[in-house]
Formats: structure tokens, C-alpha cells, sequence
């Protein structure tokens, strides 16, 4: 009877710590929000000769809060400079490039609504601006010192449906007028907080032009799914001046002027570097740019961005063709910047089926033209192997070619496959 007893204590003892070990475990797999990131300000950028760099489409924000006005105060209103601030309270400098011509719009967001920003727009001259802006001798082209919005967020900036210019402080209108800006020029935004202890805000530049929209997506060639790479945007036209900079870019929007061409690159670490040059008018006609990120390891294929051509004598000797020259220079750049990988270079041809043998001779031929070019130009021949289609790969090539209803010849290219990425 006593065990009996005993047994049914010790059952209801485990049952009651189930009971109560469950909430508690329940508690543990509460998700926990995750606080959003501060972008950190630049060093000193609180000061007008320390300026935080803005580009156009690229969001700066949100930035931690701003505090105080730097080491200098230059801003101050006298008799001769009227639409500034009475002082400066919590302030940022920023200097921003203008890469081709239209209307400038601002959008400055507070992460709180009820934070007072306020700001003023310069035309930047020369080294000596700062100096002037201390001076007292450069009058602001757009001032905002309007009363916020607090059911609008706080939002303050330049539109194209802004009429003012300058906007005093017992406004409420949050938006001045655009700014029509040109190739080249540069311009200075001071923001200021009056809100002591309030939080940071986030900036966006564009400008307003024609332009034809060009969507680019990089993909994972091996996941077959959308990643993110670091985007730098350059215009071929004009000295191959920056247009844009961002890191870990989705999907981004690439607005292209016409009579412009630009180049576009992305890099991302354990891959090959993606380059395409582009113009406005590609973009109308295909407003999306697939850009394929291939991963290094061993049996990834070398993006080839151009065709290789080659002639045949009548003593079947191959050569390369000078239209290929874009081509090769492409994979010796590549080659150049990742020197610890050695690669198979595995030639390939048209075929009826006629000829086999000579076929994968010839294919054997492109392949050693393109090795002796790469060799000739600095790539170590111990890091290059090279091979022309078997007569097996021909055979697939033909039956697959018979699988086609339009009778077309299958033309491969040339292939460049990885075969150590140590």
C-alpha cells in the first residue's frame, strides 16, 4: 500500500513541473522586435568644412540624433543674410554632387513627427565657401524654417509643387520650390533640429528629368533567386563621373538620360564581378537588366560577355579575329583580379555531322587560340588547361539539334569553366 502511495506522489509530481514548464518555455520562443539601425554620423560633419558626401537616389538614414552645432557656429542672421536660422541648434552639413541636369527635389524625414527640422540649401563655389558662409557673405537659394506637420510626419524638402523659395518659421508649409540644377554643379544642405534631444532624420536627393527607367536584379546563377550585390554606377560620356555608390543593392531602380551611356558593376564577395555598359536607348527598349552573379568554386562557368570569333585557313590553322578583342579583354581582366583561380578552357563549334573528327580538332584549335592569347598576356600557363568538344559532346549536340522544329545549327560559344577556386 505504501508503494502504492509512493508511486502516485512521485507521477503527480512530474505532472505539475510539465504543467508549469510549458508557459516557460512558451515565454523563451517570444519573438523579440528587432530596433531598427542608425546610420553614424561622419566625423565632424556638424561643421561646414566637414561636410557628410550625399548622392542622388541613395537615402542617408536614419541617422542617429544630432547633437549640438560642431565646434563652429556658422550660421547667423544679420542685415545682409535674412533667411537663415536665428542659430543654429542641433545641425548636419551635407554636400552633394549633381550628376546630370534637371530639378532638384529634398525629402527630409524626422524619425519622430514631432522633432522641428529645419534647412537651408547653398550653391557650392569653391574651397574658400566655408569661409564665406562664416562671413556672412552667401546667401541660401532655399530656406525651410516652416512649423511641422506632425500629422504629415514631420516631413520637410523641395517639390515640384512647391511654390516659396524661403519659408519663415510661422509657415506651415513643409515644401519649398524645386531647384533647376546642372551637370557638374555642387550644392551644400545644412539640416538643423531645434528639437533638443530629439532623433535623426533621414535625407533623399533626386532629381526630376527625362530619363528612361531601367530596373536592375541581380540573381544567384546557382540558387536561381534574387541576392543582393555592391552597385557603383559611372557615366562612360562624361569622364566616367560617379552616379551612383550603395552596398548590398536588391532590386534598384536606373534612371538613364539620353545621349548618355553608363557603366554599371557589381561586386560581391566569393563571386565574379558583374560588368555591362548600357545606354537610354537599350533601356527602351528592355527596361530590365538580369544581372547574373556567378558564384567562384570549382565548375562555375566565366561570364563571357561578348562573342569570340575566329577565321580557319585552308591549312586549318585558327586564329582569333580582332572583333573578339572586347571578349578577351574582358576574361583577361578577370582572369588578372582573381589570380588563384585556374580554369578549363573548353572549345566549341558548329556541326552537321559531316565531320566529326576535324570538328573536335577545330574546337581544339579555338581553345588553344584563346589559352596562347591569355598566356601571352600574363596569365601563368599552370593555371590554364585547355580542351576541344569530344566526339560524345558532338553527338548530344546533333541530337539535339534534330529536336529542334526550326532545323537551326546549334552555334555554342566557347566555355570557361572553374576548375580549382584555391
Amino acid at each position: 500500500m505504501e508503494r502504492r502511495v509512493f508511486a502516485v506522489f512521485i507521477i503527480a509530481v512530474l505532472l505539475a513541473s510539465l504543467v508549469y514548464a510549458q508557459p516557460t518555455q512558451r515565454r523563451r520562443k517570444a519573438p523579440t522586435r528587432a530596433t531598427p539601425t542608425e546610420v553614424s554620423l561622419p566625423p565632424r560633419s556638424s561643421d561646414c568644412f566637414f561636410a557628410a558626401p550625399l548622392m542622388i537616389d541613395v537615402p542617408f538614414g536614419p541617422t542617429e540624433p544630432l547633437r549640438g552645432h560642431g565646434f563652429v557656429s556658422e550660421i547667423k542672421p544679420d542685415a545682409r543674410v535674412k533667411n537663415v536660422f536665428e542659430k543654429e541648434h542641433n545641425t548636419i552639413w551635407y554636400i552633394l554632387d549633381i550628376p546630370y541636369s534637371g530639378k532638384l527635389l529634398l525629402d527630409i524625414t524626422p524619425k519622430t513627427a514631432s522633432d522641428d527640422y529645419d534647412f537651408l540649401v547653398y550653391k557650392y563655389t569653391d574651397k574658400y565657401f566655408c569661409n564665406r558662409i562664416i562671413g556672412n557673405k552667401v546667401v541660401p537659394i532655399r530656406s525651410v524654417m516652416s512649423t511641422p506637420i506632425v500629422d504629415r510626419g514631420g516631413k520637410t524638402g523641395l517639390s515640384l509643387n512647391g511654390s516659396i523659395c524661403n519659408i519663415p518659421k510661422t509657415s506651415s508649409t513643409a515644401y519649398a520650390k524645386y531647384i533647376d540644377v546642372e551637370e557638374g554643379e555642387k550644392y551644400v544642405i545644412v539640416v538643423d533640429n531645434r528639437t533638443d534631444g530629439g532623433l535623426g532624420h533621414t535625407i533623399l536627393a533626386t532629381i526630376d528629368a527625362d530619363f528612361a527607367p531601367l530596373i536592375l536584379m541581380p540573381l544567384d546563377s546557382v540558387k536561381r533567386e534574387r541576392t543582393t550585390a555592391n552597385l557603383v554606377i559611372r557615366d562612360i560620356t562624361n569622364n566616367n563621373n560617379l552616379v551612383m555608390e550603395k552596398e548590398n543593392v536588391g532590386s534598384q531602380l536606373i534612371k538613364l538620360l539620353p545621349g548618355k551611356r553608363y557603366s554599371i558593376s557589381l561586386k560581391k564577395l566569393g563571386y565574379f564581378n558583374f560588368y555591362r555598359e548600357v545606354s537610354h536607348s537599350q533601356a527602351k527598349r528592355d527596361s530590365v537588366l538580369h544581372a547574373r552573379m556567378v558564384e567562384i568554386r570549382p565548375g562555375a562557368s566565366i561570364p563571357i560577355k561578348d562573342d569570340i570569333f575566329f577565321d580557319i585557313d585552308e591549312n586549318d590553322r585558327v586564329r582569333l579575329l580582332p572583333e573578339s578583342e572586347p571578349a578577351l579583354r574582358s576574361i583577361l581582366s578577370m582572369l588578372k583580379e582573381y589570380p588563384h583561380i585556374k580554369i578549363d578552357i573548353i572549345g566549341r563549334i558548329a556541326t552537321e555531322g559531316l565531320n566529326l573528327r576535324r570538328d573536335a580538332e577545330v574546337s581544339r584549335l579555338r581553345a588553344f587560340a584563346v589559352r596562347d592569347y591569355l598566356i601571352e598576356n600574363g596569365i601563368p600557363e599552370s593555371n590554364i588547361r585547355a580542351r576541344g568538344s569530344n566526339i560524345r559532346e558532338l553527338e548530344k549536340q546533333l541530337a539535339d539539334q534534330k529536336k529542334l522544329r526550326t532545323g537551326q545549327t546549334i552555334n555554342p560559344k566557347l566555355e570557361i569553366k572553374v576548375v580549382s577556386a584555391r
